[in-house]
């Protein structure tokens, strides 16, 4: 059975169309987001039927073994969408745009930007904050490139905001948190990731909005959701947040393999003949006489 979602014209034309995405938040579907690091990964969302694959900096924490996001590079982020790319051909490949790759300035912002579009492949590009990221997020699509925004819980800065912790709990915050989705909306975005914010707010965010919504740890009333891949897939060994839900618990069947291969290597049960590649019998005793005279 295919997972293929047949309502989308653009399976006999490759790529799911950008504007497919506002098409999608008019009738009321929902847009599927996950998060992706190399081609297999890629592979399998696109056969999943994933909408929206996220080369994402947690990459820092669930594949580099790192304690944040923050010190994800241009150069690691730029690698791993061209290795998403390449497995994932339907599915629109944003790649994130790390600390220090676009706060200096806009032409800083566009520069990096323009690198992972066409060194990297991706489709499109995604910036956290409000505040000045607005600005840099209008430079950029004015550039010609999609930008995708982020507010809420903003992991690259998550020490300014006390910690990974939930955002717009106070009716100030909330407010200013949908200033800012409206001002990246203003600037051109093409969709807003609401992350670790009330139920209300993101659904307040939602309507406000014209563009659609990605929650992540915000209820269920966003345009679309998203995941880390490891963390909906239990294979990360850190602490999930409270919003994920496990689709599988993949950690514990890989340890189970490899501990079953280490013990059949040590007591000799793998490999077996099957598991060889077999020599014509005239060669095989050329061969051996061979040995057996020079030795």
């Amino acid at each position: 059975m295919s997972a293929k979602p047949s309502r989308y014209a653009s399976w006999t034309a490759g790529k799911l169309p950008l504007p497919e995405l506002l098409e999608m938040k008019r009738r009321g579907e929902k847009i599927v987001m996950v998060t992706a690091y190399d081609a297999p990964s890629g592979r399998l969302a696109d056969a999943a039927g994933v909408d929206l694959i996220l080369v994402g900096d947690s990459s820092g924490m669930v594949v580099h073994g790192r304690e944040s996001t923050v010190p994800v590079t241009l150069e690691e982020i730029l690698l791993m969408t061209q290795w998403v790319s390449r497995g994932a051909k339907r599915p629109l490949v944003i790649a994130d745009m790390p600390f220090g790759s676009y706060e200096a300035s806009n032409e800083q912002a566009i520069g990096n930007a323009v690198r992972l579009v066409k060194d990297g492949c991706a489709d499109a590009v995604k910036l956290e904050r409000g505040g000045t990221t607005i600005e840099r997020a209008k430079a950029i699509v004015d550039a010609g490139i999609p930008v995708m925004g982020h507010v809420g819980l903003t992991p690259q800065t998550a020490t300014v905001l006390g910690g990974f912790k939930a955002q717009g709990r106070t009716a100030d915050r909330a407010e200013q948190l949908i200033d800012d989705a409206l001002g990246l909306q203003g600037a051109g975005c093409f969709a807003i990731v609401l992350e670790a914010v009330p139920p209300p707010v993101a659904r307040a965010a939602t309507r406000a909005l014209a563009v659609p919504t990605i929650g992540i740890g915000a209820g269920g009333d966003p345009d679309g959701q998203v995941l880390v891949w490891h963390d909906m897939l239990g294979y990360y060994e850190g602490h999930a947040p409270r919003f994920v839900k496990r689709y599988a618990e993949l950690g514990d069947a890989i340890v189970d393999a490899l501990g079953r291969y280490a013990e059949e290597v040590r007591s000799g049960a793998f490999p077996e003949e099957q598991h060889t590649y077999k020599m014509p019998d005239e060669e095989r005793a050329a061969f051996e006489a061979d040995v057996t005279r020079k030795r």
